[in-house]
């Protein structure tokens, strides 16, 4: 009998439109708190709305892992189903979302959790190879040792302009947002093995930034798995994207890039002002 499989990712993670359509994969959603609301990341709120909130009440939405109890309930339908599960959850480093997941897991036979080691667009790729490997009919065994092995070796960088939101977050000091703010600076950080690292800052406009900062990042990128490469934006304007894109393919030989507007998630950490890279280096 044909193993019968659907893959999951909570909404800390960042999945193209298309892709779910195409492979049916299903979003366990985030909570997301702004001030006395709370709600769940279910499209019932909107990157705009994150960010509208802000603009209105100067306070920052957060997030919150769904509970144990919540991510149980979402997997018992799938199991009633006949289904294997392969969920992908945001990083463990960063997150409680895997061990929440991997907690309610414990009551099933056929869950399994990979920690994707990363958060945002990160995930995409793991997300889309253990869809493709599904449709492809191969073993959740197989799925899951090749996309935690693929965790490894995801790749993203992020340049931030919109300095109110991380300064507002606490990821910045004011010292460091005079400073920046002063001489027009945008910093950048980069996620490996789970974790943020703080990278260097770029000066001037963001259409101008944003191509040196692609420049920049993609010269280092030479081992890498050619099939996509991942642009993900918190609300960049549809031009620099665009600018964006040409000169990925002008400066890169993936087969195609895949554009996303990240969710709720990640807006409250950049607002409208992330630019997302992300690809998968070789083995």
């Amino acid at each position: 009998m044909d193993e019968k499989i659907v893959v999951t990712y909570d909404s800390g993670l960042d999945i193209d439109p298309e892709i779910i359509k195409k492979y049916g994969v299903k979003k366990l959603p985030v909570i997301i708190k702004m001030g006395a609301i709370e709600t769940l990341d279910d499209d019932s709120v909107t990157p705009d709305d994150i960010v509208e909130y802000f603009k209105k009440e100067d306070d920052l939405a957060v997030t919150a892992p769904p509970t144990v109890q919540d991510i149980f309930r979402f997997f018992t339908k799938f199991a009633h189903m006949g289904y294997t599960v392969i969920h992908i959850s945001t990083s463990a480093k960063l997150s409680s979302a895997f061990d929440y997941a991997s907690a309610a897991a414990e009551n099933f036979n056929k869950i399994h959790i990979i920690d994707s080691k990363a958060y945002s667009i990160g995930g995409m790729p793991i997300v889309l190879k253990a869809a493709q490997m599904a449709a492809a009919g191969e073993l959740a065994e197989t799925i899951v040792k090749t996309c935690s092995e693929m965790a490894n070796r995801i790749r993203m960088h992020v340049l931030i302009s919109n300095l109110k939101y991380i300064h507002s977050g606490g990821h910045i000091n004011i010292g460091q947002n005079l400073l920046l703010s002063v001489f027009g600076m945008m910093p950048t950080v980069s996620v490996e093995d789970g974790y943020f690292y703080v990278k260097k800052n770029y000066r001037g406009k963001l259409d101008k930034a944003s191509i040196k900062f692609i420049d920049d990042v993609l010269k280092d990128a030479k081992i890498v798995e050619r099939s996509h490469f991942f642009l993900g934006h918190t609300g960049i304007p549809s031009n620099i994207l665009e600018d964006c894109r040409k000169e990925i393919n002008q400066v890169s030989d993936f087969d195609s890039t895949i554009v996303t507007r990240c969710g709720c998630s990640t807006t409250t950490h950049y607002g409208d002002g992330g630019l997302l890279l992300c690809w998968v280096a070789k083995n």
